[in-house]
């Protein structure tokens, strides 16, 4: 029966993996380097898809997990679908507080202050990025990206190669705008149209720059 079962799901994820395509390439730094060591280096690279047809995508049941560690967010960078709960943890002996600076408007939300091995959550219903903050501790930062759709990855900068490369899989077959988001650089040349066909995977290669060389 354990058999069956297990072909069972082998088979399933095989037909679901024929049924949607995959985007993936290199991201290679241009006129920069970037620190890429440490708690809160500049390896991080937000990569996404958004597709140009409307649909709706249902949130993960699943719940992403940021904590507080050595006076660190960690991960220092992370990307969630719009409606995603997050559980914001504290692994410290400290006591710790999370509010939120919205970049594009500039508001600021704050979720509370609690104490060590407490954690509390937050659903972000709105795409945009939000930097992330602790006001008992102001060296604290990290920055979360809500995005409309599933399909999105990140990827960490070598250190030698200033380069690094990603893959988004699962992806519906349909037309899209490859977008990445890094917190110093800029992706050089705009967004980048992409097809992406069942069963297949799309090679799609992108530049990140400062921002004088980014247009």
């Amino acid at each position: 029966l354990l058999a069956a079962l297990a072909w069972g799901l082998a088979v399933s994820g095989l037909a679901q993996e024929a049924a949607t395509g995959a985007v993936s390439g290199v991201i290679r730094v241009e006129k920069a380097r970037v620190k890429t060591t440490g708690a809160k280096s500049f390896k991080d690279v937000v990569v996404y898809l958004s597709p140009l047809a409307s649909a709706a995508y249902p949130p993960p049941a699943a719940h992403a997990v940021m904590d507080q560690k050595g006076l660190v967010f960690i991960p220092h960078v992370m990307a969630v679908q719009k409606g995603t709960t997050v559980n914001f943890l504290n692994s410290d002996h400290d006591r710790h507080n999370v509010y939120f600076l919205y970049d594009d408007t500039g508001e600021t939300l704050d979720i509370g202050t609690w104490g060590p091995g407490q954690s509390v959550s937050h659903t972000f219903e709105k795409p945009g990025l939000v930097i992330t903050l602790c006001q008992l501790h102001l060296e604290m930062a990290a920055y979360i990206l809500v995005l409309d759709a599933p399909f999105f990855t990140v990827s960490e900068i070598d250190a030698e190669t200033m380069s690094a490369a990603y893959e988004i899989r699962g992806v519906p077959p349909g037309n899209y705008q490859l977008g990445a988001w890094h917190k110093k650089l800029k992706l050089k040349g705009g967004k980048v149209d992409v097809d992406v066909a069942a069963g297949e995977t799309t090679a799609a290669d992108i530049i990140i720059t400062r921002a004088k060389y980014a247009r």
